[in-house]
């Protein structure tokens, strides 16, 4: 058997072969980077003119009255200062009374734990009355625009 040189294309292909194995070599080789678990930051909102952070007092002619939501999630998206329609959920048949139109949030409760969380609203006296959630009855809310 002879040798023979190797042609040029050929020696071209070893070397970028050897290059590349170098370089994988190297990658196995180096120690992993540190990992750090991600963090998540909660942008914070910045309270406006209408949405006032801070509990509000009760408006002369109203009550105070707390309120439990059918679903505690919406407690994440209303805020105090803001204007809300207060339904009342009927289970049994599925239909929906209105009990208060545009009734001032005075505080939210338990935001960050919906099960334990509420509303405090500022109601008439006679809307108070139709807040009360008899068996099988719960509240929902409509967020009134600014």
């Amino acid at each position: 058997m002879r040798w023979r040189r190797p042609a040029p294309g050929t020696l071209l292909r070893l070397a970028a072969v050897a290059i590349l194995l170098g370089f994988a070599v190297l990658a196995f080789r180096s120690p992993p980077p540190a990992c750090e678990p991600p963090t998540y930051t909660v942008p914070a909102r910045s309270p406006s003119a209408s949405a006032p952070a801070e509990p509000q007092t009760v408006p002369s002619g109203s009550v105070g009255v707390p309120v439990r939501l059918a679903d505690p999630a919406t407690l994440a998206l209303v805020e105090a200062g803001n204007r809300i329609d207060l339904l009342r959920l009927d289970e049994s048949d599925g239909s929906t009374t209105p009990v208060a139109e545009s009734a001032l949030v005075l505080q939210v409760t338990g935001s960050d734990d919906p099960t334990t969380g509420g509303l405090l609203l500022a109601l008439a006296p006679d809307e108070a009355e139709r807040a009360v959630a008899g068996p099988g009855q719960s509240f929902a809310v409509l967020i009134r625009p600014d």
